[in-house]
């Protein structure tokens, strides 16, 4: 029974309660915008720190480039004696001659000149073996010197000259200088010819 009572009570009232107009104007739904979104965020200005790692970036790259063109300019001299060792024809009478002389000049681009200039003979051979692999070293002395001799070199000892030659040139590591103790001109040995 109680369920009929609340069926017709509702009914009368809902029957007696006009029902309001729907406007369209004031609805909630006509009332409605598209979302907004907000401004896009700019690039600019950075943040300090980004700056700070920028710069940090930068100043590594240019210290890197500074080094590497150093390092690149230092070592011309060595690829420039490299192609002219190249050109040199090795089977000609004089290529011992040309060779040492293409040596001396070219140690005497990184070094100064008066450390240098002098040195002939026996001191010359052992500086020039510092520069050499150690099972290399003790050979180019012998076949410079053989170049003073009546029979010279044979096509053999011009190739591997020529061979010591290359490996004494591509040896980028730094030149040493010369010790005082060698470049003494009263402990100096006269080269016999």
């Amino acid at each position: 029974m109680l369920p009929l009572l609340f069926n017709s009570l509702m009914a009368s009232a809902t029957s007696s309660v006009p029902l309001p107009e729907v406007n369209q104007a004031a609805s909630p739904l006509a009332q409605m915008h598209d979302i907004a979104l907000p401004e896009t965020v700019s690039s600019l200005p950075i943040a300090p720190g980004y700056w700070m790692v920028l710069l940090l970036i930068v100043a590594i790259l240019s210290w890197i480039l500074k080094k590497g063109l150093k390092k690149y300019r230092y070592h011309a001299p060595r690829r420039m004696a490299l192609a002219m060792l190249n050109a040199m024809d090795s089977n000609a009478n004089t290529f011992a001659s040309e060779v040492n002389s293409l040596l001396k000049r070219t140690a005497m681009t990184y070094l100064p000149r008066q450390s240098l200039a002098h040195l002939n003979g026996q001191p010359w051979f052992d500086w020039l073996d510092k520069r050499l692999p150690t099972h290399h070293q003790g050979m180019i002395g012998p076949l410079l010197f053989k170049r003073h001799q009546q029979n010279g070199l044979t096509r053999e000892d011009n190739q591997q000259l020529l061979t010591l030659a290359v490996l004494w040139l591509a040896n980028s590591s730094p030149f040493e200088q010369v010790p005082i103790s060698t470049t003494d001109k009263q402990t100096m040995p006269e080269v016999q010819c």
